[in-house]
């Protein structure tokens, strides 16, 4: 019989998609549940993976003191559990064991030791072997830097565009938005660079006060595009020739999706986090300086040659 597998990740972005190396590798070998958020299950249902939604279904309980059981969660019974929550008490631990009683319940801490300096998709593909599950990391990790995790959808014909995502989950990680205003200046110049679409700026809600700076700043050869819905973001990224973020959940979709990814990080925290994908580049600095730019644009031209040869 094939045993029934719940993997509980409530996160953000990124933190979700990290996951799919891992559930990638084990496949169909059991029958696989992810419980998180939005918006990171949804794309783990596009990559083909059951998903729940956390902020429902009775999700509260877990976390409460001595809460009925009896009254369940939005999911059967299953025959193993692994949550990646943190738990100093043992209370979620308890609760778990309470409402799947015939599993073994297994609780981790979501991220890796940071002297380890481990991918958190690495991590991730290792506890899960280690608690039982079909997994092979290395196998895991080398298939995510080869082939794009999520599928894209092969009706969608490419619009040329190139999208920059200038913001992310914390401000320490971000350039400041004149250094997008000036990379976005210096590849509208570069004939290696040219597209027949709009250079897209894509604004998230931490971004918001960025909207009127963007559209002030850039040509009529760029567009802005705030918060927008899943089903429009995957087109955006889907037929993107180029996309250069910071270290952000967006930034991990697009390197999963296959699109060429240019990544700056302003951390050193490239090893836990860089992303994963065919077609990607990483550039590592605190100082968006001239010489950082100069970094970027090289790398960007170089993408785009990948994409073009790829494509003839």
């Amino acid at each position: 019989m094939t045993q029934k597998v719940l993997i509980i990740r409530p996160g953000a972005l990124g933190d979700t998609l990290v996951l799919l190396p891992a559930l990638k590798n084990i496949g169909n070998r059991v029958h696989l549940m992810v419980a998180g958020r939005e918006p990171g299950i949804s794309f783990l249902k596009k990559a083909g993976f059951y998903s729940v939604n956390m902020e429902g279904g009775g999700w509260y309980r877990v976390f409460q003191e001595n809460p009925d059981s009896s009254a369940g969660l939005s999911v059967p019974p299953q025959n193993r559990v692994v949550a990646y929550m943190s738990d100093p008490d043992g209370r979620i631990n308890e609760n778990l064991k309470a409402y799947f009683p015939a599993a073994e319940v297994t609780v981790l801490s979501a991220y890796p030791a940071p002297e380890k300096k481990t991918h958190v998709a690495r991590y991730l593909c290792t506890t899960l072997a280690e608690a039982g599950l079909p997994v092979d990391p290395d196998c895991a990790m080398e298939q995510a830097k080869k082939k794009p995790l999520i599928d894209a959808d092969a009706k969608r014909s490419s619009e040329d565009r190139i999208v920059v995502h200038p913001g992310s989950g914390s401000p320490r990680k971000n350039f400041p938005p004149d250094f997008w205003v000036a990379f976005i200046e210096r590849i509208s110049r570069e004939p290696a660079m040219q597209v027949k679409g709009k250079r897209l700026v894509l604004l998230g809600p931490a971004e918001k006060d960025l909207r009127d700076f963007f559209r002030e700043r850039i040509s009529g050869a760029s567009e802005v595009a705030f918060c927008p819905r899943n089903e429009e973001l995957l087109p955006f990224l889907e037929t993107a020739r180029l996309y250069a973020g910071h270290d952000s959940g967006v930034t991990h979709l697009a390197a999963m999706l296959g699109t060429p990814t240019l990544a700056v990080f302003r951390e050193d925290n490239l090893p836990i986090w860089h992303p994963l994908g065919p077609v990607t580049r990483v550039i590592q600095s605190s100082n968006p300086d001239e010489a950082c730019l100069e970094k970027m644009v090289d790398a960007a031209k170089a993408l785009i040659r990948r994409k073009r040869n790829h494509e003839r």
